[in-house]
């Protein structure tokens, strides 16, 4: 029996497009022929070596985020104009948002699960009250690691006593799915509301 769900927030909750910011930061270079707006896009998000794995594990404070970008690329950019083309990238999506309230009316306890940073999450937390209906935020960079790492998983479980298989997990990554499902819970790869709600009937919910 499902007692628990969790949810990741980018792709999930939050549809977002971040490719934008590569190109909008690319125009503040003091040096941009010698790049292109891919590369940095590349330099920031790559899954294995980009910048935003230690921003986002809290190894780095979004100064030092920032100044690196800053030092690499010759961005001609202050902190404020930064977040202002950093921050803006997600939307809300109300048919998720009623899948989120059916599950709160019906008393379900709700996590978020995010690989996230500080300028983000404090963005979404302004801007977006849907995260205010989960009970638990696990984020990346306040729990020190990133999915598919163990450690971010195993946070769910310091928050709430239930067993792996109690616990049903939504991530738009198939790995992370995967790598939960190895773990003992219940996840499936997100692909729409629709999909939600097909669960939610099927099981009783």
């Amino acid at each position: 029996m499902i007692k628990l769900f969790v949810f990741d927030l980018g792709n999930v909750i939050l549809p977002f497009e971040h490719r934008q910011i590569a190109v909008k930061l690319h125009e503040k270079s003091t040096e941009k022929e010698a790049f292109t707006p891919e590369q940095l896009f590349d330099v920031m998000f790559d899954l294995q070596n980009g910048l935003i794995n230690p921003y986002e594990e809290g190894l780095m404070s979004s100064a030092e985020f920032l100044s690196n970008l800053k030092r690499q690329f010759r961005l001609d950019i202050d902190m404020n104009a930064f977040s202002n083309i950093w921050n803006p990238i997600f939307r809300d999506d109300p048919e998720v948002n009623k899948v989120i309230f059916y599950l709160k009316e019906k008393r379900y306890p709700l996590f978020l699960l995010s690989n996230t940073n500080e300028l983000h999450f404090s963005y979404i937390m302004e801007n977006y009250p849907i995260v205010h209906w989960f009970d638990e935020w696990l984020l990346s960079f306040e729990v020190g690691a990133k999915k598919p790492k163990q450690r971010i998983y195993d946070a769910i479980f310091e928050k709430m006593d239930v067993k792996p298989n109690e616990v049903f997990y939504v991530d738009d990554i198939s790995k992370y799915v995967e790598t939960a499902q190895q773990l003992g819970l219940n996840g499936v790869v997100f692909r729409s509301a629709a999909q939600l709600w097909d669960f939610i009937q099927k099981n009783g919910i």
